[in-house]
């Protein structure tokens, strides 16, 4: 395993504490809870305008498959971590970036401006006609999706090695309150509902780009690579060699986030699809609110993780937030917190309380899931810290496969509702996943601990 960064350096440990952990982790913790409120306040905006229902059904599909042509630049906010810190790396990964934003962005026009798109919503994915025409203007108006994202993760991932999260959250802030400003607008107006949520979506998270731009100007100027850092043996020097070593981190985030999407077709061709369609993405948001929290302890270990008494503090770290997680959610599925969100947040109550009624017992599948995103992180980091992509891979492809198995057979052989269906085959992915990465990281735990 090499780690050549100095321990009193910008990415080292030095005189590690909770304070310092803390203080980087919170506000890329608040970051990621701040994307995921995007959800709440787009369901509750859609739950005023006409045909909520299908409008919520539309809006959750639409944005599965932008979400699925995003994934293969997602994990630039990883690679960008890793490399940006290295004078040799550093220009070979931002044209990489700026050559994958260019494809992924025609791939999504031929996608969403020919006849594909009527072969992925109707015939792949199985949607009904309604949902499948009002999802349409939605998914088009998300074209520059994929770009913004890749540049925003990019800049991102500059700033936390850089220990400058907060910048990341105050961008974070500017993203949802133009969502919310945009959605309220829409509403005001009487807007299409799906429409309006693409349109809400698309132009937050540039305004987040541009944002996360501006903030990073004195990291920029004061000179972004370490000069004193030496280039660790696996590390990609070239734009070919970072294409070959990214490919593993992009094929994880495809093979991840087509679950998504496909969850959706599965509940298509559940029992009462429609209502199973509109209850999962409240349902999903909700435990995706709660299990965002602790996502970034990757991005806390990739920066700080340096020695023995890093990695126990920052494994201790990921197992107490984790199991914090678990008590919110808990405190959501058991407790009539979780009815009073939908109800009074979401506004799911009078005609729309059925949707509440399908939501609700997904809350409870869920419980576990923000510790299983924690444990997740903290592996694949270890496994990133020393280039194994390809087994951060392999986890994805066990685990994607295992979901789509029981998400299809829950389907159409138990016949269980749609938003139970979701999270209960996600979770039967996870666990397989997590045993494949505990047993794959055995050699970098154990030579942490040998440190």
């Amino acid at each position: 395993m090499t780690n050549t960064t100095d321990a009193r350096g910008r990415g080292g440990a030095g005189a590690l504490t909770y304070t310092t952990i803390l203080r980087l982790f919170l506000p890329l913790s608040l970051s990621d809870v701040i994307m995921v409120l995007a959800g709440p306040i787009l369901t509750i905006g859609l739950t005023k305008l006409a045909h909520p229902e299908t409008s919520l059904a539309a809006y959750s599909v639409a944005l599965n498959v932008a979400i699925l042509l995003e994934s293969p630049i997602i994990m630039l906010l990883h690679a960008s971590n890793l490399l940006s810190r290295y004078r040799e790396t550093y220009q070979p990964l931002r044209h990489f970036m700026l050559w994958a934003n260019a494809l992924l962005t025609v791939l999504y026009a031929l996608l969403a401006f020919t006849p594909a798109y009527d072969v992925i919503f109707r015939t792949l994915l199985g949607q009904p006609d309604a949902i499948a025409d009002a999802a349409r203007p939605a998914f088009q108006a998300l074209l520059l999706w994929p770009a913004a994202i890749g540049w925003r993760r990019f800049y991102q991932g500059i700033l936390i090695q850089h220990k400058r999260s907060s910048v990341v959250a105050y961008a974070g802030f500017g993203r949802i309150g133009s969502l919310a400003a945009v959605t309220a607008l829409g509403v005001a107006g009487n807007a299409h509902g799906a429409t309006l949520a693409g349109v809400a979506l698309v132009i937050s998270v540039i305004v987040e780009a541009v944002a996360v731009t501006w903030l990073a100007r004195p990291v920029l100027k004061g000179g972004v690579t370490d000069p004193n850092a030496e280039v660790p043996d696996w590390a990609p020097r070239t734009i070919a060699q970072i294409a070959r070593w990214y490919w593993p981190l992009a094929m994880t985030q495809i093979l991840v986030t087509v679950v998504r999407p496909l969850i959706n077709g599965g509940i298509a061709r559940s029992v009462n699809p429609e209502l199973g369609l509109a209850a999962w993405p409240v349902a999903w948001s909700t435990i995706l609110m709660v299990a965002n929290s602790v996502r970034m302890v990757q991005q806390v270990a990739l920066t700080l993780l340096q020695d023995r008494r890093s990695y126990l503090m920052l494994r201790r770290f990921t197992l107490t937030v984790g199991v914090a997680a678990c008590g919110i959610m808990a405190l959501l599925a058991v407790t009539p917190l979780g009815r009073l969100y939908m109800e009074w947040v979401l506004g799911l109550k009078g005609g729309l309380s059925t949707v509440a009624d399908a939501a609700l017992p997904a809350l409870g599948f869920g419980v576990l899931f923000p510790l299983y995103v924690a444990l997740q992180n903290w592996l694949q980091a270890l496994l990133m810290k020393d280039g194994r992509t390809l087994i951060v891979n392999a986890g994805a492809i066990v685990g994607g496969t295992v979901t789509l198995a029981a998400v299809y057979a829950g389907a159409l052989i138990w016949r269980l509702p749609g938003a139970v269906l979701g999270i209960a085959a996600l979770l039967c992915g996870a666990a397989v996943e997590l045993l494949l990465l505990t047993w794959a990281s055995r050699p970098q735990r154990h030579a942490w601990l040998a440190r």
